[in-house]
């Protein structure tokens, strides 16, 4: 993703080496003696009244459900509240209590693995003489072209034939592939790409691309099939006919699992002139999808195997063939928050719970570290309930003020909150915020969550003060869309622009709304 507007979020370099140099210049303090953190000032919080309260009487916070918290980053003081001790659905915005509790136990550097072992011995003519593993740890970037390579390279390492089987290992995470927290049924039927499945083994982040694109003629059959083959584990019942051109296009697909296949039911009509699209859904069984995909490769590769390819743990004999990592960690969180990924959330979680409680990697181990960095913040139990990684759960509740007590400390973290701040949206500038604030791009970086009938935005915003506030602003018991309240959280941010530019600031934000 593109890095956008530069922001220097948290903008916490230059003040914390000036904080240097004064002490270096200053007498020295006894080790017993407390050196207490700057506060923010009344006249800031009075004036933060003056600019916000019209938003919390703004009618949203009567027809729907509403919370706000304003954290001074600098002072970690609650500077503006209104209703942030309520629990409410954050959607989407519980991914930066996931970024921020992987980045605290991976560290930025981190990478997911992909690795190939053997028991065996390869000889000078190519046949490695026992089997070959797979072993995977979660990586939720590995797609079909990276496969490719990664067996390009074992073609390279001179294996042309396996006498053994070829293992695959996905025990790094449990096998509870189905993401927990979210019931909709028809999401459970169709298999949505929002509502992926997981594995340590995984492959296009566990979806398949449905291609449809014309005919040859009017009346025949489309064009129908899917973009990375998967033998017979992914099957395409192609219904959809080509029609005349210029006409309207309409395409349903439905999906049927069963313990050997998924089978995506493809029906419609698409114009002799119309341009090829793609249809993403989920694959039931993400493990079986790789391992499809993997003898597809094969075949491509000429690589025989003689053996089975099956499932199974890789021996603590076994002998490192090809190492294959993934992008850092603070890359994966930004295409993960930056685009709201789901997937990778819940990817990621499942990796901490493994490498902070052992393996396997589950959900639960996950939360139970990200319950404990709460705790450490001081962030009472009631204010929060965790479900999963991602948010996609209407069981999971959080306050605002537990949402700004995880964003102000990771301003002021000065070993991972730069690379935190580097994931969120640059409003006006990319991912989900890449529409919001356009006139005045790179002010704010945040997460936005959505649900039906919820829509949040938690974030940094940089006002006219020079001072970093964090922020989280929940909207449950939304009806009729979530423009409403995307109005009113623009509203807000454009009034915290303002914040320090005039002794009227309220008025001086009221005229920039009525501009």
């Amino acid at each position: 993703p593109s890095p956008g507007a530069a922001m220097n979020l948290p903008r916490r370099g230059s003040s914390f080496l000036l904080a240097g140099l004064l002490l270096w210049a200053a007498p020295a303090l006894p080790d017993d003696t407390p050196v207490p953190p700057p506060e923010s000032t009344p006249t800031t919080v009075q004036a933060l009244a003056q600019l916000l309260d019209p938003v919390a009487e703004d009618r949203l916070f009567r027809v729907a459900s509403a919370g706000l918290s304003v954290v001074d980053v600098e002072t970690g003081e609650e500077v503006y509240t209104s209703g942030s001790d309520k629990g409410y659905v954050p959607a989407s915005t519980m991914k930066v209590l996931t970024a921020a509790a992987a980045l605290r136990a991976l560290g930025p550097a981190y990478r997911f693995s992909t690795d190939v072992w053997t028991d065996g011995e390869l000889d000078g003519a190519g046949v490695l003489h026992g089997n070959l593993y797979v072993q995977g740890h979660g990586d939720p970037t590995l797609v079909v072209e990276r496969l490719w390579k990664l067996m390009a390279d074992l073609k390279v390492e001179g294996v042309q034939r396996i006498e053994g089987d070829v293992v695959f290992d996905a025990s790094f995470f449990d096998d509870e592939h189905r993401l927990v927290g979210w019931d909709k049924r028809r999401d459970i039927e169709r298999g949505p790409s929002y509502f992926a499945t997981l594995s340590a083994l995984s492959l296009n982040f566990n979806t398949a691309s449905i291609v449809v694109g014309p005919g040859a003629e009017v009346g025949g059959k489309a064009r129908v099939s899917t973009e990375t083959p998967a033998g017979s584990y992914v099957v395409i019942d192609n219904k959809v006919e080509t029609g005349p051109a210029e006409g309207r296009p309409w395409v349903t697909i439905e999906r049927e699992v069963s313990a050997t296949s998924t089978t995506f039911t493809v029906e419609g009509t698409v114009p002799s002139d119309a341009e090829v699209r793609r249809y993403y859904r989920t694959v039931a069984d993400p493990t079986a999808h790789l391992m499809a995909a993997w003898q597809e490769l094969e075949k491509v590769h000429d690589i025989k195997v003689k053996g089975k390819h099956r499932l199974g743990a890789t021996p603590a004999r076994a002998e490192l063939l090809l190492h294959y990592r993934s992008q850092p960690l603070v890359a994966v969180l930004m295409d993960m928050n930056k685009y709201s990924n789901n997937f990778m959330a819940e990817q990621v979680l499942k990796a901490v719970g493994a490498e902070v409680h052992g393996v396997p990697g589950t959900t639960e181990k996950g939360l139970r570290y990200v319950e404990s960095y709460l705790e450490e913040l001081g962030v009472p139990d009631g204010d929060y309930e965790l479900v999963n990684g991602s948010g996609l759960s209407r069981d999971a509740k959080l306050t605002p003020r537990a949402l700004t007590a995880v964003m102000a400390d990771m301003g002021r973290d000065l070993r991972v909150g730069r690379e935190f701040a580097t994931s969120l949206a640059i409003a006006g500038a990319d991912g989900t915020l890449i529409r919001r604030l356009t006139e005045d791009p790179g002010r704010v970086r945040g997460k936005t969550g959505t649900i039906d009938g919820v829509h949040c935005l938690t974030g940094y915003v940089e006002a006219a003060d020079g001072r970093q506030y964090a922020f989280a602003f929940l909207v449950n018991k939304l009806r009729g869309g979530s423009e409403p309240a995307k109005r009113l959280h623009d509203r807000f941010l454009r009034r915290m622009f303002h914040l320090g530019a005039d002794p009227s600031d309220a008025t001086a934000a009221t005229e920039a709304e009525s501009r």
